[in-house]
């Protein structure tokens, strides 16, 4: 029996290796071909914190996963152990394709859902899907979305895959994709999910325009 227990434990792991192959895409199978490129996009931000589940600010993706084969939502998280509480101000998500897309956080604990307590829209930059791994960085400015993650306390942080998402080997950073009704681990199919966050010690300052229109309103 314990043989058997064996064999099938090495067997998913060879699976699961299998699938973490260049070209994957889908959970069953489905390939592209692998384009190498490289990101044509940097966000000038700078901030108090920073964060990629690649192990460095805009990790190039070496491998990527498909809306409708790998996972509708990709999602990563944090834990804020700075000694500070933390202003979430951007994301950055490797990511193309044309499907609407958005970005969700939930604070403390992990979603049971995709319906978070915060959520926003946005376009990926890049409309091409066929060009695989999506390489260009999406960059969505969240500094005035009053979200605070306390110190201590864990972030989890995703968006929805406007078509192909940015991927690699997994490399020790737990990540998930929303696949058959569920958060799929993507650790058990050899693959690490990127994304990124940036966030500040202070709370952002509301931006000039948005400061005149508050002051102006005072004088009607």
């Amino acid at each position: 029996m314990r043989k058997t227990i064996l064999f099938i434990g090495l067997f998913t792991l060879i699976a699961s290796a299998a699938f973490a192959a260049d070209g994957i895409v889908g959970k069953n199978g489905q390939t592209m071909p692998i384009n190498p490129s490289s990101a044509t996009s940097g966000s000038a931000s700078r901030d108090d914190f920073e964060y990629n589940t690649g192990g460095v600010i805009d990790f190039i993706p070496t491998t990527g996963g498909s809306f409708d084969g790998w996972g509708s939502h990709f999602m990563g998280f944090f834990t804020n152990n700075t000694g500070a509480d933390l202003y979430l101000t951007e994301f950055g998500f490797p990511c193309a394709g044309l499907i609407q897309s958005g970005w969700f956080v939930e604070v403390g604990a992990m979603p049971g859902g995709f319906n978070t307590t915060f959520m926003g829209d946005f376009m990926a930059l890049d409309p091409d899907d066929t060009v695989f791994p999506p390489t260009v960085y999406t960059y969505v400015d969240v500094a005035e979305t009053g979200i605070v993650v306390p110190d201590g306390v864990d972030c989890y942080f995703g968006y929805i895959n406007p078509g192909v998402g940015g991927q690699t080997d997994f490399n020790g950073v737990d990540t998930w994709s929303w696949y058959l009704g569920e958060w799929d681990p993507d650790q058990g199919w050899g693959r690490t999910a990127i994304l990124q966050v940036k966030a500040s010690f202070e709370e952002p300052v509301a931006n000039q325009s948005e400061s005149f229109g508050a002051v102006k309103a005072l004088y009607r």
